[in-house]
Formats: C-alpha cells, sequence, structure tokens
C-alpha cells in the first residue's frame, strides 16, 4: 500500500469518525442545527470522495480490481455505506440516521484496521479468485449489504419515533451482541461454538422480545403529528434502501451461481454462505411482500428488517468469523 493510499483511506477513516460527532452536535442546538447538519454532510462527502480516489488507486498499483479480500470489501462496504446515506440525505433531508451510518462506517474502517497487515498488502490473488467474475459478482453483494444496513439502522429510528424503546432496546442489544461475537470471532481464540450460540442466540431471542414488547409506548417520547410523519420517512427510508439493495442482491446470487458452474461445475452446491444468501433474500423477498400488502405495522416491519440486518451481517462477516466452512472459507484468515 502507497503512502498516497495510506492516506486517502485514513482521511475517509477519520472523515467518518468527525462526521459522527458533528451529526451528534447537531442535537445541541436547534438553533444552529440546520448549518450543523450541511456541515456534518459536507465531511462526509470529503471521506466519501476520499475512498472512491483510495480505492481507484488500490486498483491502479495491484493492477486488478480492488476487491480481493476482507479489507477491501470492508473498504467498499464503508463506501457504499456513506454513498448510500448521502444519496438519502438528499432525497429526504434525513436527520438522525446520518450519525448511524457514519457510525457503521467507522466501525469498518476500525475493523479493517485491526486486520493482519497480510490483509493490507497488496498481494497476488488466490486461485478461486482469478476470473473475471469477480467483479462482476461481488461489487452487487457489498453495496447490497450496506443498503440493507441502513434499513436496518432506519427501523431503529423508526422505533424511536414510535416510542416502542423497549423493543429499540432489545434490538440495539441484539446487534451489539451479533458484533461482538463477529468481532472475538475475528480477534480471538474464543471457541467458535460459542461465538455461534451467541450470535444465533441473540439473533432469535432479542427480535423474539421486541416483537413482544412493542405494545409499550413510551409516554416519554413526543408523539405530535411531526414525530408521526418522522417515524413514517424512516419507515420509507427503510423500504427504499431494501428497494436498492434487493434487486443488486439478487443479481450477486445470480452471477454467484454462473461463476461456481464455471469454476466448480456447478451452479449451486448448498455451501453455507451460499445458503445464508438464499436466506437472506428470502427475508427480503418476504419485507418486501410485507410493506406493500400492508399486512404488519411499520413498527413491526422495522423489526423484521432488524432481523435483515443481522441475516446480512452473518452473510457477510459471520462465514469468515465464525468458523462455519464451506466453500468460501478463503476469505477467512486465522
Amino acid at each position: 500500500m502507497s503512502d498516497f493510499q495510506l492516506a486517502l483511506t485514513n482521511t475517509a477513516g477519520l472523515s467518518s469518525v468527525a462526521s459522527f460527532w458533528v451529526f451528534v452536535a447537531s442535537n445541541a442546538s436547534k438553533r444552529f442545527q440546520n448549518v450543523t447538519l450541511k456541515l456534518a454532510n459536507i465531511v462526509m462527502l470529503v471521506g466519501f470522495v476520499a475512498l472512491t480516489i483510495a480505492i481507484i488507486t488500490r486498483g491502479i498499483e495491484a493492477e486488478r480490481f480492488p476487491l480481493a479480500n476482507l479489507y477491501e470489501s470492508l473498504l467498499w462496504f464503508a463506501w457504499a455505506t456513506m454513498g448510500g446515506f448521502l444519496y438519502l440525505s438528499r432525497a429526504y433531508g434525513i436527520q438522525q440516521l446520518g450519525w448511524l451510518a457514519s457510525l457503521v462506517a467507522a466501525t469498518m474502517f476500525l475493523y479493517g484496521s485491526w486486520l493482519p497487515q497480510s490483509q493490507h498488502d497488496i498481494t497476488p490473488l488466490v486461485p478461486a479468485l482469478v476470473s473475471y467474475w469477480r467483479q462482476i459478482h461481488v461489487p452487487p453483494l457489498i453495496i447490497s449489504y450496506a443498503m440493507f444496513f441502513l434499513a436496518g439502522l432506519s427501523g431503529l429510528l423508526n422505533l424511536w419515533q414510535a416510542g416502542r424503546l423497549r423493543s429499540l432496546a432489545f434490538c440495539i442489544g441484539t446487534i451489539i451482541a451479533a458484533s461482538s461475537a463477529i468481532g472475538l470471532g475475528t480477534f480471538s481464540k474464543v471457541d467458535t461454538l460459542w461465538l455461534q450460540l451467541l450470535f444465533v442466540g441473540s439473533s432469535i431471542i432479542g427480535p423474539f422480545a421486541a416483537f413482544r414488547a412493542l405494545a409499550k409506548v413510551d409516554p416519554a417520547i413526543d408523539q405530535s403529528p411531526a414525530s408521526r410523519k418522522a417515524a413514517e420517512m424512516y419507515d420509507d427510508v427503510g423500504y427504499r434502501c431494501v428497494s436498492i439493495g434487493f434487486p443488486l442482491l439478487t443479481i450477486g446470487i445470480i452471477t454467484g451461481g454462473l461463476w461456481a458452474n464455471h469454476a466448480w461445475g456447478s451452479y449451486w452446491s448448498w455451501d453455507p454462505k451460499e445458503s445464508m444468501a438464499l436466506v437472506t433474500w428470502l427475508s427480503y423477498a418476504a419485507y418486501i411482500h410485507l410493506r406493500i400488502q400492508r399486512e404488519l405495522s411499520a413498527e413491526k416491519l422495522s423489526i423484521v428488517s432488524v432481523i435483515g440486518l443481522l441475516l446480512t451481517l452473518l452473510t457477510y462477516l459471520g462465514f469468515n468469523s465464525l468458523g462455519f466452512g464451506g466453500l468460501h472459507s478463503y476469505g477467512k484468515f486465522k
């Protein structure tokens, strides 16, 4: 990695952290909130541009498409998260989603910075990745994952605006527990069986408890028409994110099958990561059906979007760190 590329990547990482704090600070003063929000968007835009140039520079230095290992995929994920938020901010004028999006991007930068140096270095591709299918198959998947994360974060904000604080707490606790399992699986020697139990157990218990707690509306949360309108907006933002991510995931699964047939002679082998991608696809197909038919309330759909976020997290990072194995285990570095 050249010094120029490192400087650009660090600039993007620092911009995501700075935009997080500026977004948080925007809540301190209603008088200067609009100015502060514009500043936060500008800071994130600087990071997005810097990361775009960093990814292009890495591709030029590597003389290949810059998406071949976990570190590079994290850069793409952060790029898609930041770009996705900037698009949504322009379309909806959203406020609170900014600090959550920048927090996710900053977390991915931090996660990537802790990876072994072998992940940061530009190295020859492993034989399984030497194919033109890589740049066709992988980018749509990474971008879809980022959009699904934004949808899940919008679901959290919908629960907040609707006064479902108890359900929100269960959802946040579940995401923290699942993310902790991923982190421990990546950087520690904890038995992967316990980490699998932590991830799967929290992902089942948390959403179930959140559904049960939906009947409780916290009276401390403003339930004025403006607040209800904000809740509806975040419900619409989540649906917009899924509407973008779902076709991209579909493209990724189809091209993955074509690549698998080219490389292994079979379109589908029920590999764990393939199967999990299919489960994630089905979960968002169900979300879209329920949203269009209005068979669930916006608050229940928000929990469904959080479940989708957990499935996305497992599909994207879980199979590298939780020891599930399979044909995609070349992404594991420990």
